[in-house]
């Protein structure tokens, strides 16, 4: 997996900064989870299970749903293929 890089401009992100601070940790994980085009399935689930693997047990993927949802506000585009949701 190539490594991401995050730039300064995170700081005055007004996006991030609208982001409750769970759905900008989700945002931070989820870069390392979406493939070389930027792209993850978006079923809750799978989100958590692999952004949040030492919590399983303690989030949610109702929690993990609305985060996303806040990401869907302006950072991340949802789409559907074959029944899929993905984001990117």
């Amino acid at each position: 997996m190539p490594n991401r890089i995050l730039r300064d401009s995170i700081k005055t992100s007004k996006s991030l900064a609208a982001l409750s601070a769970e759905a900008e940790r989700l945002f931070y994980r989820l870069m390392t989870a979406a493939d070389d085009h930027g792209r993850f399935i978006a079923d809750p689930a799978v989100v958590r299970s692999v952004c949040f693997q030492r919590d399983v047990g303690t989030i949610k993927a109702e929690s993990v749903a609305l985060w996303l949802a806040e990401l869907g506000t302006e950072i991340v585009q949802f789409y559907e293929v074959d029944g899929v949701t993905y984001g990117a």
